[in-house]
C-alpha cells in the first residue's frame, strides 16, 4: 500500500465574516498528522503513519462545512464565487510553487522518461484529478513496478477538492428547496443536512469496505472510498451547536481518548490491514473525538496539541506536506535513500522550504488583495501597511536569510558527501569473474580458457560492474521507450488463452518438435531468447503464460498489497495449462516465474514458512505435468536497480547495481529442491546476470531489465547462446 497523505488547508475567513480564534487543538492535530506522515515517508516508521491523511480529511470536512453553514446562517445563502476564490487563494499559490519547482528539478536529476512522467503527474495534480491518475498508474501492469512520483502525495488534495466541487452545491440545494417549500428555520435546515450527510457516510463507508476488498489500490485513491471521512467532519460541523453543553470535566477525557486513538492508529495499524475500509474508521473516529472535545469550549490539559511548538507546526503543516515528499524523492536521486545523510538532508531542506513557503507565499497571498473583494479605502490601507512592514523587514530579515542560506548550504554538503562510493574494488570483480569462468581442471588463468557464450557474458557483466560511466544505450534506457519484449507489448501474448494459441505461436514454420513455456510475465520475458535458441533446431515455441500467476499451485493475491483478494484466475490458468500440456504433448517444457510472487501469497507466509509453501506448491505443479516429457526450470532473473529511477544525469552505474534479494534466495531454494525431488532439471541463472552476487543493469550498450525484473528484448535475445548451451549440457535438446 502506498503510504501517502495530505494536510488539510487552513481556510481564510471571508472578508466580512466575524473573526474567530484559531483552535489550538486543531492546529496540534495537524502537527501530529503531518509529522506522522513525514516519518512514514522518510523512515518507513511508524507503520501506520499514513493514517495522517484520514485525520486531515476529518479536519477538512469539519472546518469547511462549518464555514459554509455560518455563512448561510449569517447571509441566507452561500457565495460560491467567494468560496472558490478563498480556496484558490489558500491552495494554489503554494501548490503551484511546489509543482513548478519539483518539475524543474526533475528535469535535472531524473532521466528524460521519468521527468516526462513527472510532467504528466504535475498536470493531473494541478487540475485536481491526481488521485484518479495515480490510481490508474497503480493498477496498470506496465507502470505498477515503476518509481514513485515525487508528486504522488497530491492525490489527497484532489480528493478534497472534488468533494468541495459537490458538497457545497448539495448543501445549498437542500437549503434552497427546504426553505422554499417549508420555510425551514436554521435548526431544521441543519438537521436535514445532517441526515443527508449521515446517509452519505453510511453508503460511502460500505462502498469503501467493498472496494478495498475487491480493488485495494483503486480504493486507496478513490474519492468515493474517502468521502465518508470528510463526511464525518462535515457531520460534526452540522451538529456543533448541540455540542456546546458538554461538561467541562468530560472534554479532556474525550480529547485524550481521541488522541490515544490517533497514536494507536499511527503505531499499530499496518499495510496488512484492509485500508481505507474498514480500518480508517479508527483514526477517523479518534479525530472526531478530539474535535468534539474542543467544540464549544477550550480543552484543558491537552498540552501535546496546544503547546506553541505543536501549533506552529500546525500552522506550516500545509507547506510541510507539500514540500516533504518532493524533497525525499528528488534528494533520493542524489543521496541514497535510507542513509543518515539522506535523512538529515531531507529534514533540513523540508523544514527550511516549509517555513519560507508559509511566511513568504501562503501568508503573503492571504494578506494581499488578490481575489479579495475589498473597497478602495481598504486597499489603500493594505498598501500602507505593506510598505511599513517591508521597511521593518529590511532591518530584521537579513540575519534570518543568512541563517537559511547557511542551513541550505550545509544540507547540500551533506547530500553530496553521501556520493562517496562504497562498492567493492575492481580487483574483486575481476578475480571473481576469472573464477566464474575457470574450468574444473584448473587452467593456469582465464586467458587460457576457450571463449564460450558463458565466458563472454561474464566478461561483459564484469565490465559493467567496474564501469564508472554510462554507455550509450541502444535503444535508450531512460524510460522514453518501452523495452519489454514484443511478445508482450506488440503481440498481446502476456496472458494466453485458448483464443490466443494460434496468434501467440512462435518458432519454426515447419516444426519437428514443440516446446511449451509455462509461468508468468517473467516466462514471457524469456521468450525472445528461447525462440532464438530453439527455432534453428526446428522447435515450435508455444507460451502458456499468464501475468501474476506463478508456476506452483499456491493461492496468491492479485497485487503485492498485503491482504488483497485471491487471484482466482491463477487457479483457472493452472487447470487449463495442465489440460493443454496433456493435449499438446510437447517435447520440452520450460518453466519460470517471478520471485516477487512470494509477496503475494494469500497466507502472508514469510521466510521458512514461505519457503515450505512455495516448495509444496511448485512440487504439486511439476507432478501434474507429463512424467515422460523433458522439463527444465529457469530461475527468475535476480533483478537490480530500476533504471527509470537510478539512471539519471547525476548517477553512475554503481548506483543501479543490485544484490541478490532474500526473496530470490527463498524461491531459488524452494524451486531447486522441488525440482530435484521431481527429477526435473533446474538452472540457477545468477551467473547470467551477476558476478559475486553483484548484479549490474547493463552489458555493453544493452540494458538488462525493462523495469526491476523483466528482461528487455535485446538482452533476452542475447542470452540465446547461453540458453542453448545449457539445454544441450543438460541433454534436453
Amino acid at each position: 500500500m502506498s503510504t501517502l497523505v495530505k494536510t488539510e488547508l487552513q481556510s481564510a475567513a471571508p472578508v466580512d465574516a466575524p473573526k474567530k480564534s484559531i483552535r489550538r487543538d486543531i492546529q496540534g492535530l495537524r502537527a501530529v498528522a503531518v509529522l506522522a506522515v513525514v516519518a512514514d515517508h522518510l523512515f518507513h516508521w511508524p507503520t501506520g503513519g499514513f493514517v495522517g491523511v484520514d485525520v486531515f480529511f476529518v479536519l477538512s470536512g469539519f472546518l469547511i462545512t462549518g464555514l459554509l453553514l455560518r455563512e448561510h446562517d449569517r447571509t441566507g445563502t452561500i457565495s460560491f464565487v467567494g468560496f472558490y476564490k478563498r480556496r484558490v487563494r489558500r491552495i494554489l499559490p503554494a501548490a503551484t510553487l511546489v509543482l513548478a519547482a519539483t518539475l524543474s528539478i526533475a528535469f535535472v536529476v531524473f532521466n528524460v522518461g521519468r521527468a516526462n512522467q513527472t510532467a504528466g503527474d504535475a498536470f493531473w495534480s494541478f487540475i485536481f484529478l491526481g488521485n484518479w491518475h495515480f490510481a490508474a498508474d497503480g493498477t496498470n501492469y506496465f507502470l505498477a513496478g515503476g518509481p514513485v512520483s515525487p508528486l504522488q502525495h497530491f492525490w489527497s488534495l484532489s480528493v478534497e477538492e472534488q468533494f468541495y466541487f459537490v458538497w457545497p452545491w448539495l448543501m445549498l440545494l437542500i437549503l434552497a428547496l427546504g426553505g422554499k417549500a417549508t420555510k425551514w428555520n436554521t435548526v431544521v435546515a441543519h438537521r436535514v443536512i445532517g441526515a443527508v450527510m449521515f446517509a452519505i457516510i453510511i453508503i460511502t463507508f460500505a462502498w469503501s469496505i467493498w472496494e478495498t476488498t475487491t480493488n485495494p489500490t483503486w480504493a486507496y485513491f478513490s474519492t468515493f472510498s474517502r468521502t465518508w471521512e470528510l463526511g464525518v467532519g462535515a457531520l460534526l460541523a452540522v451538529v456543533a451547536g448541540r455540542l456546546r453543553s458538554i461538561p467541562s470535566w468530560l472534554r479532556p477525557v474525550l480529547g485524550w481518548a481521541g488522541l490515544l486513538g490517533i497514536f494507536g492508529s499511527i503505531f499499530f495499524i499496518t499495510d496488512a490491514m484492509p485500508f481505507p475500509g474498514p480500518w480508517a474508521a479508527v483514526p477517523v473516529l479518534a479525530t472526531a473525538l478530539v474535535i468534539l472535545a474542543g467544540t464549544g469550549g477550550e480543552v484543558r490539559y491537552l498540552w501535546p496539541l496546544t503547546n506553541r511548538v505543536s501549533t506552529y507546526i500546525g500552522d506550516i503543516s500545509y507547506s510541510l506536506y507539500l514540500w516533504h515528499f518532493p524533497v525525499i524523492i528528488l534528494l533520493g536521486s542524489i543521496v541514497a535513500e535510507g542513509t543518515v545523510e539522506h535523512a538529515v538532508s531531507a529534514l533540513v531542506l523540508m523544514a527550511v522550504l516549509s517555513v519560507l513557503s508559509y511566511h513568504f507565499v501562503e501568508q503573503s497571498v492571504l494578506k494581499s488583495t488578490w481575489l479579495r473583494d475589498v473597497s478602495a479605502v481598504e486597499r489603500a490601507a493594505l498598501r500602507r501597511a505593506k510598505r511599513q512592514k517591508k521597511r521593518a523587514a529590511q532591518k530584521s530579515n537579513a540575519p534570518v536569510l543568512v541563517g537559511v542560506a547557511l542551513v541550505a548550504v550545509g544540507s547540500l554538503t551533506l547530500a553530496w558527501a553521501a556520493l562517496t562510493p562504497r562498492d567493492l574494488p575492481v580487483s574483486t570483480f575481476v578475480s571473481a569473474a576469472q573464477a566464474q569462468i575457470q574450468p574444473d581442471d584448473g587452467a593456469a588463468d582465464a586467458s587460457q580458457v576457450p571463449a564460450s557464450p558463458a565466458s563472454d557474458l561474464t566478461a561483459g557483466l564484469t565490465a559493467a560492474l567496474t564501469s564508472e560511466t554510462w554507455p550509450a544505450f541502444d535503444p535508450p534506457a531512460d524510460g522514453s521507450v518501452n523495452l519489454r519484449v514484443p511478445q508482450w507489448v506488440e503481440d498481446d501474448c502476456l496472458t494466453i488463452s485458448e483464443e490466443k494459441l494460434d496468434s501467440c505461436a512462435y518458432g519454426a514454420t515447419e516444426p519437428s518438435k514443440t516446446a511449451v513455456i509455462v509461468g508468468d510475465s517473467i516466462a514471457t520475458s524469456w521468450l525472445p531468447g528461447i525462440i532464438a535458441a530453439l527455432e534453428p533446431l526446428g522447435y515450435a515455441v508455444q507460451p502458456l503464460t499468464r501475468e501474476k500467476c506463478p508456476v506452483g499451485f499456491m493461492p496468491v493475491t492479485s497485487s503485492e498489497e498485503t491482504g488483497g483478494p485471491l487471484y482466482d484466475a491463477c487457479n483457472q490458468q493452472h487447470e487449463w495449462v495442465t489440460e493443454k500440456v496433456q493435449e499438446i504433448q510437447p517435447d520440452l517444457i520450460i518453466m519460470s516465474d517471478s520471485f516477487y510472487g512470494l509477496n503475494r501469497l494469500i497466507s502472508q507466509n514469510r521466510d521458512d514458512a514461505a519457503n515450505a509453501e512455495w516448495k509444496a506448491g511448485f512440487g504439486e505443479a511439476l507432478a501434474a505435468l507429463p512424467a515422460e516429457t523433458k522439463k527444465v526450470v529457469l530461475m527468475s532473473p535476480p533483478g537490480a536497480g530500476n533504471m527509470t529511477q537510478c539512471y539519471t544525469p547525476l548517477s553512475s552505474p554503481k548506483d543501479c547495481t543490485g544484490n541478490l534479494q532474500p526473496n530470490w534466495k527463498i524461491v531459488l531454494d524452494a524451486e531447486s529442491a522441488a525440482s530435484e525431488e521431481a527429477g526435473v532439471a533446474f538452472v540457477d541463472t545468477r551467473e547470467w546476470f551477476c558476478v559475486t552476487d553483484r548484479c549490474p543493469v547493463f552489458v555493453g550498450t544493452t540494458s538488462i531489465y525493462a523495469d526491476t525484473a523483466h528482461l528487455t528484448n535485446n538482452y533476452s535475445q542475447s542470452l540465446a547462446p547461453v540458453i542453448l548451451a545449457k539445454l544441450q549440457e543438460l541433454g534436453l535438446v
